[in-house]
């Protein structure tokens, strides 16, 4: 029987040890409250540090289950010692333990690369970053046996150089379909794979376009070969207004957007000098881009007539320089939502109209 399970578990200074998310969610919660016991008492003894960290793989009895532990300690300003243990646990049934023996060094750099968001404020960002966690353990592999597959990638150091990089972050942030076209199909699969943990919002689809290919297909990355592009121009007639970016001659053609906000974060993140480290903060700042345009929606949408761009601003505690991000966000109902805002050069306007 295949069977995976996550749980992340945080000690409660009343309760104990708590299950605070697992999946599947139909899992019996005797079964998560009794791992979430064993997975804390057996990573925690007596008194702990604020920096530990460790990781295990142990047998339960219940239910014929291995599991591999990471345990790690959260800071709280509730707690007492102003820190909470916690772990992030993974399990598979007990014939398929060497799942977990073959993968455990590909699981806790895994682990580790959440554990920053697990460390936020914020519990969106959490629940975002551990749904992905769990994707991810599902594609191990069942029946080979063997540790998930490296696809190459290229370092994020690497790609933020790229002048261009800022428009093809933006274009994944707001959801905007973007064509490679490069010589080599490999060059332009490993970028589209160093672009995908970089997305904590959506599952990016990616396709490759063939000069066989009649209809194109429905993509968040279109790779396309050089060759084939420049012979079949009926594909630049159908996306000839979707961003194409030419990865060989280093250039982007039918871009349209604000990229003060790709900007800004590239700016922040070409101070870090670590590579995990920038991976979690574009996607912790991206999530909470993202929270901040439901936060937009839901205003716009219980607002009877019109209101003020500066109460929106202020409601939604940010700058107004990257409002216009914030507005692609919305998507579909960009069009009808944006029409409720109000603003001085609005306001001038009706005024210089009526005199």
């Amino acid at each position: 029987m295949n069977r995976k399970i996550l749980l992340y578990s945080v000690f409660d200074d009343e309760f104990g040890p708590m299950p605070a998310f697992y999946f599947p969610s139909d899992e019996s919660e005797e079964l998560v409250m009794n791992i979430a016991v064993q997975s804390l008492t057996s990573s925690f003894f007596g008194d702990y540090s604020k920096d530990q960290e460790g990781k295990a793989i142990i047998a339960l009895s219940m239910a014929d289950l291995v599991m591999f532990i990471y345990y790690f300690v959260i800071p709280s300003s509730q707690a007492r010692g102003g820190a909470r243990p916690a772990s992030i646990s993974i399990l598979v049934s007990k014939e398929e333990e060497s799942l977990l023996y073959d993968n455990s060094g590909y699981l806790e750099s895994r682990v580790k690369q959440i554990i920053p968001a697990l460390r936020s404020a914020d519990p969106s960002v959490s629940t975002v970053e551990l749904i992905r966690l769990y994707q991810d353990i599902k594609k191990i592999d069942q029946n080979l046996k063997k540790p998930v597959e490296r696809l190459p990638i290229i370092s994020v150091l690497q790609m933020i150089k790229d002048e261009n990089f800022a428009k093809i972050l933006h274009c994944l942030i707001c959801n905007l379909p973007l064509v490679i076209v490069g010589k080599d199909p490999k060059s332009m699969m490993t970028i589209s794979n160093s672009l995908v943990p970089l997305v904590p919002h959506k599952i990016i689809i990616i396709e490759c376009l063939g000069a066989e290919v009649q209809e194109i297909p429905a993509f968040d990355l279109l790779l396309i070969e050089e060759r084939v592009w420049r012979a079949h121009p009926r594909f630049a007639e159908s996306l000839k207004k979707t961003p194409i970016y030419y990865m060989d001659d280093g250039k982007v053609e039918n871009f349209e957007g604000d990229l003060m906000f790709a900007r800004t974060l590239l700016k922040r993140i070409k101070k870090m000098k670590m590579e995990n480290e920038i991976v979690t903060f574009i996607r912790i700042t991206i999530l909470k881009m993202i929270k901040k345009a439901e936060q937009l929606q839901e205003i716009l949408e219980n607002v009877e007539n019109k209101i003020d761009l500066e109460i929106i601003l202020e409601k939604l505690g940010m700058k107004v320089k990257f409002f216009e991000t914030l507005l692609c966000l919305l998507g579909e109902k960009r069009v009808s939502l944006q029409k409720k805002i109000e603003t001085k050069e609005k306001r001038l306007k009706r005024f210089l109209d009526s005199e």
